[in-house]
Parts: structure tokens; C-alpha cells; sequence
């Protein structure tokens, strides 16, 4: 079953297993999200974490949920407390609970329960590059996307790093599903628009990744 599309500024049609719903975070639900995101904030500051390169990723993380994704000298992992407060993650505020059950009730995913949210911080500048999200335990299970503050050109590849890109312009209040046959497509994200947070309260972007990642 595919969800609508809709956005003028993105090719007419996602890949197959790669939903859009534009616009489906009302100004209202945004600001909810919002308050719902400044607690997990407050409890685990995002940062940016070592790259296997050595390096520092461009955007800052931080996560809730059971588990938490990380990168350190021992590589990129889930783990279940916060390196820098060695306490566990905050749970998943039921704010966004209540979002993702509603996007997912009519979607090849109507039962998806994540129990991992790596919360993105992109300022302006900030790039994320093509990757794959491979830590989960069930290729099965979705990675669903929710976009807050400014926008920005998120990149669809292939199924190889240096396959050809497509870029969709993702907004504040819109929400990808990326699963079934694109589940395992590289993506990344090539520029943020400054100044387009629809939120006096957000300067840059957040993205919320649901995973299920145990």
C-alpha cells in the first residue's frame, strides 16, 4: 500500500518499500513534538560522536528508548545507558508514541513498535553522508523519519555507496517510512535550508529516527 506523495520540489515517485506523508505533523502536533523533544534534550544533550574515520560526525546526536545508537573507538553500536551520563536513555516520550502509531496503522507496518529513537541535531551547514542503517537486529522493521525545524535535501541511493542519488526535500511535520525493498538503500543528507523552521523554538533541524533496534 502506498502513501500519498505530494511535493513539488522531489521527484514524482519514492522507490518501492520508501513512503512520504508531507505536511502530516500539524503546526500544533509540531509544537507538541517539540516539548516532548526539549525533555529528552535536557536529560542527554546531543553530541557528535567518532566516525569510523576518527572523526567527528557533522551533526550532533543524542537518543531515547530501550537502547541507544552510538560510535566510539569500539565502533557503531546500540547501547542501553548514556556514555556521557551513564544512565539509561530517556524512555520515548508518548508524544511521539502516539505519532508513529498513527502513521504506521496504514502502512505495510501497522505493528511497528520502535524502541529506539537517535535523535539528529543538524545546524546549519551540517551534512550527513551516505550510509546504511545496519545495526538492527530485523531488516524487516522499518526506519521511520520525522523532520523538525528548518528543511532539508535528504538523499535516496542505491543499494552501493556510489550508486546514482535522488534528493527530497523534507520539512518540518513530514514523515518518511523507509522499508521492504529500500530498507537497506544508502541516504544521507546534503544541505539544510536555514531560516525555514516553521518553530521560533528550533534554529536548525532535528530528525527523530525510529528504529527497531533489538
Amino acid at each position: 500500500m502506498e502513501l500519498p506523495f505530494s511535493d513539488p520540489d522531489a521527484p514524482p515517485a519514492l522507490p518501492e518499500g520508501m513512503f512520504l506523508r508531507p505536511g502530516v505533523v500539524d503546526f500544533l502536533g509540531q509544537q507538541r513534538l517539540q516539548a516532548a523533544l526539549e525533555t529528552v534534550l535536557r536529560a542527554v544533550p546531543p553530541a557528535r560522536i567518532r566516525t569510523k574515520g576518527g572523526g567527528l560526525t557533522a551533526a550532533a546526536m543524542t537518543n531515547c528508548g530501550v537502547v541507544g545508537w552510538w560510535g566510539d573507538a569500539k565502533g557503531y553500536r546500540y547501547i542501553s545507558a548514556s556514555p556521557q551520563t551513564g544512565l539509561p536513555w530517556p524512555p520515548i516520550p508518548d508524544e511521539f508514541i502516539k505519532l508513529i502509531q498513527g502513521v504506521t496503522s496504514e502502512s505495510p507496518w501497522p505493528d511497528f513498535a520502535p524502541d529506539a529513537c537517535l535523535i539528529n541535531a543538524y545546524a546549519a551547514g551540517a551534512k550527513m553522508g551516505l550510509h546504511q542503517d545496519r545495526d538492527e537486529k530485523d531488516f524487516s522493521q522499518p526506519i521511520i523519519t520525522v523532520s523538525l525545524g528548518d528543511a532539508a535535501d535528504f538523499l535516496i541511493g542505491g543499494f552501493a555507496r556510489g550508486d546514482k542519488t535522488q534528493a527530497l526535500k523534507l520539512r518540518s511535520g513530514d514523515v518518511l517510512l523507509m522499508g521492504g525493498a529500500s530498507r537497506m538503500r544508502f541516504h544521507g543528507v546534503r544541505k539544510i535550508y536555514p531560516g525555514t523552521s516553521p518553530l521560533d523554538e528550533i534554529s536548525g533541524r532535528y530528525s527523530l529516527t525510529f528504529r527497531k533496534a533489538l
